[in-house]
């Protein structure tokens, strides 16, 4: 099919553009003129430029020409405040899927967040990022009537493109590694497996519920800890620290991040995500749905991660 992809030059996006190309797919990625285009450029894609945050629904539709279906991984993950999130991550999605409408594009493939649930204990999301992911979900699915929407919510996405996880690499590497003292466990999965369940989101039944994407293993940090070590080849001194202390480094790097006027790579609520919330769900809806089955591990993920790292010059 022709899909439309959003979010091709970022992190999953990259990673569905070569696994759709690979599939035999026609790829159009959606493109700002100033986008660093390095992981689409080798690919067979089409591109489109187009600012989702403040293209009308006629341009949208537009860029759609043809295209069977939309697969909408953008959005933002870093913004200046709740407005700023809206603003894309709701309203530009509602746009795209009008624009889906109007193009005649009858899939519609949300990339969400598990951010949009909330974490385990919570009643709904808590962040200003997870409820923009929650009011984009709504709006889009306003639109069922009108379009085949299958909404997907990733959990915790890591290996190769990814400079998020970056750090803790380059900390192992150096045989030190800074960590929570959480009790709370993880629930990663690796970029290939994530691929695979969005992809197949193409082609299943839409089920009117959200389709939780993660690898069924729990992981307490200190088996991250291991896992890393072993990732890069040498043993490392293991520190675990409070949560206040990573809560104080997201709020000195919102600080920072006031003088450099962008958003900060590490916030508050990045910091009590990892530090003091649990993130977990069970799997067994996305299985049913699209006959899904992560196959790997977190430690041969943070190998594979780690031996791209190394390949790419950047650890």
């Amino acid at each position: 099919m022709r899909v439309f992809l959003t979010g091709g030059t970022g992190f999953l996006g990259s990673h569905l553009a070569a696994a759709l190309s690979a599939e035999g797919h026609e790829v159009v990625a959606s493109v700002r003129a100033t986008s660093d285009t390095r992981w689409l450029d080798p690919l067979e894609v089409e591109t489109a430029v187009v600012d989702l945050a403040s293209a009308d629904v006629t341009t949208l539709a537009q860029a759609l020409d043809r295209c069977d279906a939309v697969l909408h991984c953008g959005g933002l993950t870093r913004a200046k405040n709740e407005a700023g999130f809206m603003a894309v991550n709701a309203l530009g999605s509602e746009r795209l899927a009008r624009a889906a409408v109007e193009a005649g594009a009858r899939r519609f493939v949300f990339v969400s967040s598990l951010a949009a649930r909330g974490p385990d204990e919570a009643s709904g999301p808590i962040s200003p990022y997870g409820r923009s992911k929650a009011e984009g979900e709504r709006l889009i699915s306003a639109l069922a009537g009108d379009l085949d929407v299958v909404i997907v919510r990733p959990g915790g996405v890591y290996g190769p493109h990814d400079s998020d996880l970056f750090p803790l690499f380059e900390m192992a590497r150096k045989g030190l590694i800074v960590v929570p003292r959480s009790s709370q466990p993880l629930q990663p999965v690796f970029v290939d497996d994530a691929v695979s369940a969005t992809i197949g989101a193409l082609a299943a039944t839409p089920t009117g519920e959200p389709l939780p994407i993660a690898h069924p293993a729990l992981h307490p940090w200190a088996s991250l800890a291991e896992a890393l070590e072993s990732a890069v080849g040498r043993s490392s001194r293991i520190i675990r620290v409070p949560p206040s202390v990573f809560w104080t480094v997201g709020l000195l790097s919102e600080v920072g991040a006031l003088a450099t006027r962008k958003p900060p790579a590490m916030d508050r609520r990045k910091a009590r995500d990892m530090s003091v919330h649990r993130w977990t769900c069970d799997i067994t809806s996305t299985r049913e749905a699209i006959g899904w089955t992560p196959e790997i591990d977190i430690e041969e993920g943070l190998a594979r991660t780690a031996a791209w790292y190394r390949e790419a010059g950047w650890l």
